[in-house]
């Protein structure tokens, strides 16, 4: 697997320093929208911003979290007032005044010690900054308080899973998945873990149902080729690397480079292995 170090070392940390990156796109533009409407308190329409941008796998967790955070306050599980302070701090966070957010998500707290949003939220806003150590002890207070708001199991995972801690990952993953059991993002990671412990073989049913989640998703083809060239089951591996490259629509188009140089190393590797059997 070592020579696959440089395709999947972006696929871990794609959750974590990507914070509020995408103005731009229309799913981003959506997700800084809703943030911009809850801050104002509102919620339904906030709501129906961050659906439109469930389409964007740099914002679909966050889109996600926001989304429960208002159901939270819609069910009148959270008081409004407290949730707004949060929903502001978010707003300054997509300035990346990182401070002045978490100053706001500290009110919501000491509001609500048991606010696991504001927790999650708090961890996040470390987490854009690069303290992981915070990060994850600001995820690991909000599973505490309230083990119900189950994004804190997925982003520690992510944390953990970037920090090697593989086994501690899948069960932050683990956690997650039965809570939320048709998020795509949640498959992906857990697979990539396994991935990362060599672990080809259970990583394969993970990757594959993030891609029935989401079948235009092309990190999942990507790594589903590289769990399958592990497996050497080189000829599957090939399709796999060719729906990346077919599905990959980023402007730099790295999976698809990434993925055209594997399949050219398989065909490389088949060649050599056929003239010497010629030559035999």
């Amino acid at each position: 697997m070592a020579k696959k170090a440089s395709l999947l070392i972006s696929i871990a940390v794609f959750m974590l320093f990507s914070s509020f990156c995408r103005a731009g796109t229309n799913a981003g533009d959506s997700y800084f929208n809703g943030v911009g409407l809850a801050a104002q308190g509102k919620l339904e329409e906030a709501k129906a911003e961050f659906q439109k941008s469930l389409d964007d796998d740099s914002v679909y967790l966050y889109a996600k979290l926001e989304m429960h955070a208002i159901d939270d306050v819609l069910n009148q599980k959270i008081n409004k007032e407290t949730a707004i302070l949060v929903f502001q701090g978010k707003e300054l966070a997509t300035q990346k005044k990182w401070q002045e957010a978490i100053n706001l998500y500290n009110k919501a707290i000491k509001e609500n010690p048991n606010y696991g949003y504001a927790f999650v939220s708090k961890g996040i806003a470390y987490m854009s900054q690069g303290d992981l150590d915070k990060a994850i002890s600001c995820f690991s207070d909000s599973i505490n308080c309230c083990p119900l708001f189950t994004e804190a199991y997925q982003n520690r995972g992510v944390l953990l899973e970037y920090r090697g801690q593989f086994n501690k990952a899948i069960a932050d993953f683990d956690k997650a998945i039965a809570a939320d059991p048709n998020s795509y993002v949640l498959y992906f990671n857990r697979g990539m873990a396994h991935v990362y412990k060599n672990q080809c073989d259970l990583a394969l049913p993970d990757l594959e149902k993030a891609i029935e989640l989401k079948p235009n998703y092309a990190k999942a083809y990507i790594n589903k080729g590289v769990a399958l060239e592990d497996l050497k089951r080189d000829d599957e591996a090939i399709a796999a690397y060719k729906k990346a490259i077919e599905l990959d629509t980023s402007q730099d188009k790295e999976i698809a480079k990434d993925a055209q140089a594997s399949i050219l190393s398989l065909e490389a590797e088949k060649k050599k292995a056929d003239d010497s059997k010629k030559d035999k």
